[in-house]
């Protein structure tokens, strides 16, 4: 099984050798909570901040925001966009594989 798809099933709490695939399921349910925790942290950051009249992504995505300006800086935005792709483009493909990998066993 190619490392890739080995360390994301690790990460769930999947394991497939040869005859056999054993889920631990408090791994799986711990890793999707963790998941949903840190969704539920960033878009509660990012509501405060709307409520409040400021958002500073100036950094990473190219977008400040607050009571009197908006900010926002085209490539930045562009690269962070483009970049968000591809992880979940990855992120998929993984899965894919490993699913692709289950179907043949």
């Amino acid at each position: 099984m190619p490392e890739t798809n080995k360390d994301l099933f690790e990460k769930i709490g999947i394991d497939i050798s040869k005859d056999k695939i054993n889920i631990d399921i408090n791994q799986t349910k711990d890793f999707f909570h963790t998941l949903q925790n840190a969704f539920e942290q960033g878009a509660k950051k990012i509501q405060d901040d709307i409520s409040d009249g400021k958002v500073d992504m100036a950094d990473n995505v190219g977008i400040k925001i607050d009571k009197e300006h908006i900010n926002i800086d085209l490539s930045k935005t562009k690269s962070f966009i483009e970049e968000l792709g591809k992880k979940i483009e990855q992120f998929l493909g993984e899965i894919d594989k490993a699913v692709e990998n289950i179907d043949k066993k």
